[in-house]
């Protein structure tokens, strides 16, 4: 893809915290040059450097340096949507950041994680081939920040790492960032990593963690007012843009068996691939409308391996061509 995306969950909490530092989220996301859908709610993937220039031009605007700090802190494990479900449902904490390794393409894009034994040592590393946005000070802080709480989520107890490392030179109070992380920081290092003790990879995911699946059913259940198939929807949104958009994968991120989630469809009149047909329908127009996402992006983004393929669909749907629709919004707008 020209440009990565990012899930928009990840911006999960921004607008308030502009508000109470007597900001506007609505003139930040414009400078940004962000759609409106993106300070919505509605989950949606949006381009990677955008995103991360919000944050940049909110931290600058808001004289606050440690905005994408506090943004974490407020965030919770479900910004990571199904894929909270997959990790929680681990023996230990070494299994469950393994998948969350594998699996983090399913809510951003060019992030690389790595978990190294070091001795007695575990390393958690960040990376990005995404240059514009990895040497960002906001990048930095916002993905070692939501590593750590992560891990204080997973572990269930009280966690000190041995050390927090960001690539960005000192700025601001650098007590700042040793109170936020609980433990030595340091700055202008060669990699963005945090690293613990190697022994509590082993300690299983702690019981609280392991209600998480329940509490994404509740949510949805909450959400769409009890619409069980509008859930199934919602949560199948969320995995197209990956391998990770089968039935039982879904079915196990909201808590259900695969026959318990197909018996419940049929008494709905339907079944998943229906459902997968109504998402990529509903989603194909929502980004068929911004220019900013290539034909080629969308395909990839509704679950397509091949842009023909989209193509096909989008033509049934709506009796034109992709491009023949773009075409008509420019004559049109």
């Amino acid at each position: 893809m020209r440009y990565p995306y990012i899930n928009s969950s990840f911006l999960d909490g921004f607008s308030e915290l502009v508000i109470e530092r007597g900001g506007n989220p609505a003139s930040l996301y414009e400078e940004a040059e962000l759609s409106p859908e993106a300070a919505s709610g509605k989950e949606m993937l949006i381009p990677f450097d955008r995103q991360n220039k919000l944050l940049d031009i909110a931290a600058l605007k808001l004289d606050f340096p440690y905005l994408a700090l506090e943004l974490a802190r407020r965030q919770t494990i479900a910004i990571y949507g199904p894929l909270a479900s997959m990790v929680v449902a681990s023996e230990n904490l070494g299994e469950a950041l393994k998948i969350f390794i594998d699996h983090i393409q399913l809510r951003v894009q060019t992030v690389k994680l790595c978990l190294a034994l070091k001795g007695d040592a575990a390393e958690f590393s960040i990376e990005s081939d995404f240059t514009k946005v990895a040497n960002s000070v906001r990048f930095q802080d916002h993905g070692l920040a939501l590593a750590y709480n992560l891990i204080k989520i997973l572990y269930g107890q009280q966690l000190s790492p041995r050390g927090v490392y960001f690539r960005h030179a000192e700025i601001g109070d650098p007590d700042y960032y040793s109170r936020y992380f609980s433990c030595p920081v340091a700055f202008n290092s060669p990699k963005l990593s945090m690293t613990f003790n190697a022994s509590i990879l082993t300690q299983p995911v702690c019981e609280t963690a392991k209600a998480i699946p329940m509490r994404l059913r509740q949510y949805l259940e909450d959400r769409h007012e009890d619409n069980f198939v509008e859930q199934v929807k919602h949560c199948i949104a969320l995995m197209l843009v990956s391998d990770e958009c089968r039935i039982e994968t879904v079915a196990h991120a909201i808590g259900y068996s695969k026959r318990t989630l197909q018996r419940r469809l049929k008494e709905q009149d339907t079944n998943f691939q229906a459902l997968i047909d109504s998402v990529r329908y509903q989603q194909a127009k929502t980004y068929i409308n911004h220019p900013y996402y290539r034909l080629t992006d969308i395909a990839a983004v509704l679950g397509y391996s091949e842009l023909s393929a989209f193509t096909r669909s989008f033509r049934r749907w709506y009796g034109v061509s992709p491009q023949q629709w773009r075409n008509k919004q420019k004559t049109h707008p």
